[in-house]
């Protein structure tokens, strides 16, 4: 398994074993760093969500190399990869400055974005973790199930 080009390299295709192979890494040290924020300084601190996004802005080029590959293993182009990992980082983004994003008390934009992260995560979880990639050989390389 080689994790610098999973993680690394936007280039080529990879099957659903490795796509969920490279989202549940990223999860649990997502959720591991959340909890050393929110255990050092509080879940709700200034700091806890600056930090948050900063982990969200270094984790974006690996989140995307990895759904941009299962995506091409799609015959789509890997862009698509890009669009869960925009509405996260502009979660991150609103959340820091308080804009809306109060879990105790939703908001409109809030409400939006948890609709839209529901939608496309449910779609990114369908497309990309549930159905066959392209059978053979495609625009973006070898069938990586062989």
């Amino acid at each position: 398994m080689d994790f610098s080009h999973l993680y690394l390299s936007a280039e080529g295709r990879i099957g659903r074993q490795m796509w969920w192979i490279g989202h549940i890494v990223l999860a649990v040290i997502g959720i591991v760093v959340t909890l050393i924020f929110a255990g050092l300084f509080g879940q709700m601190s200034f700091a806890t969500r600056l930090l948050n996004l900063i982990y969200v802005l270094i984790v974006a080029y690996p989140a995307y190399a990895v759904s941009a590959k299962r995506f091409q293993d799609r015959d789509k182009s890997g862009a698509l990869g890009a669009i869960l990992i925009g509405i996260s980082a502009l979660s991150a983004l609103l959340r820091l400055f308080g804009l809306g994003i109060d879990p105790m008390h939703p908001g409109a934009i809030s409400m939006f974005l948890n609709i839209a992260v529901l939608i496309v995560g449910v779609w990114y979880l369908i497309e990309l973790g549930i159905l066959r990639g392209t059978v053979g050989d495609n625009k973006y390389g070898p069938d990586p199930v062989g």
